[in-house]
This record gives C-alpha cells, sequence and structure tokens, in this order.
C-alpha cells in the first residue's frame, strides 16, 4: 500500500518517518484513553444518579418536610407514604358498676331498707288509677299479722314470717275498698304465703271510712310481688251486698289491687335511685 507525499510518517524519499509515526501512534492511544476514562466517568454519574433517586425516593423527600415549599404536593403525598404509624392515645377504660334494679330491692331483705310504714306507703291523700279517684279515708299499721285479717288468714301470714301488715281504705263512685301489703322476710315466703291464701283481709271502717262489707257479698283479690303479698277486699260503700260483673265493687277490688303493686315498684325504684346515685357519687369521689 502506498501513500501519496504528505502523508504522516514518511519521509520526501519515501522512506518512513518513524518518530512521527512513534507520535501519531501517541496520540491515537491517549485519545482511546480519555474515551475511556470518559465513558466510565458517564457511566459512574449514571449509576449514581439512579441510587441518589432511589435514595430520595425510600426517605420520602426530606426536604419537601423540612422546608415546606420544595415539595408541593409530591411533598406532602411522600410525607403521608412514609411517615411513622402513630399509636391512638390509650386511655383506662371506664366502667360505671351496673345499676341496681328495683326489683332487686323489694325481694331483697337486706337491700329493702326503707321504712315500711303506712304514711309512706300510702302517701298522698288519693288512689288514682286510670283516670277512677278514690279518697283516702283511714290507715292502719301492725307488726302483729293476725290483726286486720281473717282468723285462717292470720294463720298463714304468721306461718310464713309476716312482718308487718299496712291497710288503707279509700272510697269513691260509690264503692270503698281496703287495700292491705304484707311484708315478709323473703320472697320465697311471700310467694308461699300467697299460694296459701285463704278469706280474707278485713275492711279497715276506721276513721272517716264507712261501714262496708258487713253483710257480705264483698270483692276481694290477692296477689304477691318481691317480698310482698297484697290483698284488698272492696264493696258498696252503702253497706249493701254486691254481686253481678262490671259493678263498681269490684272495680275498685281491681284498682286497690293495682295501686298496691305500683307502690311497691315505686319502693323499689326509690331505693333503686339512690343507691345508684351513691355509687356514681363513690365513682367519682375515688376518680
Amino acid at each position: 500500500m502506498s501513500f501519496g507525499q504528505g502523508a504522516p510518517g514518511w519521509g520526501q524519499q519515501g522512506a518512513p518517518d518513524w518518530g512521527a509515526l512513534a507520535v501519531e501512534a501517541e496520540r491515537k492511544r491517549r485519545r482511546k484513553r480519555m474515551f475511556v476514562i470518559g465513558g466510565s466517568a458517564l457511566a459512574t454519574l449514571a449509576v449514581g444518579t439512579v441510587v441518589a433517586l432511589a435514595i430520595v425516593q425510600q426517605d420520602g423527600g426530606s426536604d419537601g418536610q423540612a422546608g415546606g415549599d420544595s415539595g408541593g404536593q409530591t411533598a406532602d403525598t411522600s410525607t403521608d407514604a412514609t411517615a411513622s404509624p402513630t399509636a391512638d392515645p390509650s386511655f383506662e377504660e371506664t366502667r360505671l358498676p351496673p345499676l341496681p334494679k328495683p326489683r332487686e330491692f323489694i325481694a331483697d331483705a337486706d337491700k329493702d331498707l326503707a321504712p315500711f310504714t303506712a304514711d309512706e306507703f300510702y302517701a298522698g291523700e288519693t288512689m288514682t288509677v286510670e283516670g277512677r279517684e278514690y279518697t283516702k279515708t283511714g290507715t292502719d299499721a301492725t307488726e302483729d299479722c293476725t290483726e286486720g285479717v281473717s282468723a285462717e288468714l292470720g294463720a298463714v301470714l304468721t306461718e310464713h314470717g309476716c312482718a308487718a301488715l299496712l291497710r288503707a281504705t279509700f272510697t269513691g263512685s260509690g264503692a270503698a275498698v281496703t287495700v292491705g301489703v304484707a311484708q315478709f322476710p323473703s320472697e320465697d315466703d311471700a310467694v308461699a304465703a300467697n299460694a296459701a291464701y285463704t278469706r280474707n283481709l278485713l275492711p279497715l271502717t276506721a276513721g272517716d271510712s264507712p261501714e262496708f262489707c258487713q253483710r257480705g257479698g264483698c270483692r276481694t283479690t290477692t296477689n304477691q310481688v318481691g317480698r310482698y303479698a297484697y290483698f284488698t277486699i272492696a264493696g258498696n260503700s252503702d253497706g249493701t251486698p254486691d254481686s253481678g260483673d262490671g259493678t263498681v265493687a269490684q272495680q275498685a277490688a281491681r284498682d286497690g289491687n293495682d295501686h298496691a303493686f305500683s307502690r311497691i315498684i315505686l319502693r323499689g325504684e326509690t331505693q333503686a335511685s339512690a343507691s345508684a346515685s351513691a355509687l356514681v357519687e363513690e365513682r367519682r369521689n375515688n376518680s
């Protein structure tokens, strides 16, 4: 192969210029070495950029969190994505004790501690049941449960431990009714006394009460709730015997029964409410 005159590395006589050839070879080696170094640097820079981006992505854009101006919505998103979960605040669980039930008081002598008196039990001057109003005309209380009842019923009450017997008479609409409530040591005693009931409660005719049920023809009821048994006897307020169905005396006996029940339940509710208030106050004082 031949080159024309002036080609690098050749003298004027056609002989190789070894010095020039050596210089040219060195220059090419340097260019190749610089290309390799430059390529390596670019590769290193590319790898470093990828690593840096990965670190930023993992760190969640700390600049956006710190400055609050550079991250924009992206910074907010990365903050939400990488924020450490915050535990909900814990509070000591507070529970009120279970509220007492009214029936618990009227069934348990250890809880049923309210006074059992005629004035307290038959409070007020009237008895009103479903709009029918009766006037209280007399009351009576005794710890001897053989008083105010027939001998047969007195024996039943005594056998089962009757502790007290309250009576009250109410009049209205031509009828008179005596309501009697007996208190026993336990609910079982009251249940047994009611099951063994035999006639009957005697009418209370003291005070302003009329003479009624003296000639028979009277209406009676018996029932029980909690540790109480309760009875009624009703008749015409003019003393005449009652008979038939739907009479005022019959209605008065039923109304007296309902009144006794509601008063016993009210007794339980009143004591349960007082007990609940005391429990709440105790908890407040101890907190």
